[in-house]
């Protein structure tokens, strides 16, 4: 891939990420962040569902997988969503969007401690630890904890460790389902 295409990609990602959290900072000043979090599901779920319906992905035989997806609903959107939508509430968007980048940290440890096939090589305990200590230069706590409000920061990690959670429990459990992915919304 060409350089200036690989660069312009990357700015969009960041332009759709780092917007969300300027999105949800503007909807929590008009509703709760538990409407916001009720909004974004149920927008993200209708479509999911109608593109589920037309594949024709879903089948009865599925309801027995019913307690895996309703953990998963919990763990991947909707516990997720919430943490984020009132960390973002209670904290400036710049903070909100640099502790949303210990996901991959909380991922990491989860799978350390529940997915025993899968060690961690050095090369990724590098990474994760260089992630840690860049957030935490980042969010510079050395500072004082009078700027940053600590439940805002509680919701956002709370929010992160169960995006992060999810994934390992996705892998554990329903992956070896087979399920189409598209049964699998969330």
């Amino acid at each position: 891939m060409p350089l200036l295409p690989a660069y312009a990609a990357l700015l969009a990602l960041g332009v759709i990420w780092g917007s969300n959290f300027i999105f949800m900072k503007w909807a929590t000043a008009l509703v709760s962040p538990a409407q916001t979090e009720f909004l974004r599901v149920l927008f993200g779920f209708l479509p999911l569902a109608f593109m589920a319906w037309r594949a024709g992905v879903i089948h009865r035989a599925q309801l027995r997988h019913l307690p895996h997806f309703a953990v998963m609903s919990v763990l991947a959107t909707s516990f997720y969503y919430y943490g984020f939508v009132a960390g973002t509430a209670l904290l400036p968007t710049s903070v909100a969007g640099l502790l949303s980048g210990s996901i991959p940290i909380f991922t990491f440890l989860c799978a350390f401690l529940f997915l025993r096939d899968e060690r961690p090589t050095g090369r990724m305990v590098m990474g994760v630890t260089l992630g840690f200590v860049g957030i935490a230069l980042s969010a510079r706590p050395w500072e004082g904890a009078g700027h940053v409000p600590l439940a805002g920061v509680f919701w956002m990690l709370a929010g992160t460790f169960s995006l992060g959670s999810s994934f390992v429990y996705a892998r554990r459990f329903l992956s070896p389902l087979g399920l189409s992915p598209l049964c699998v919304f969330r």
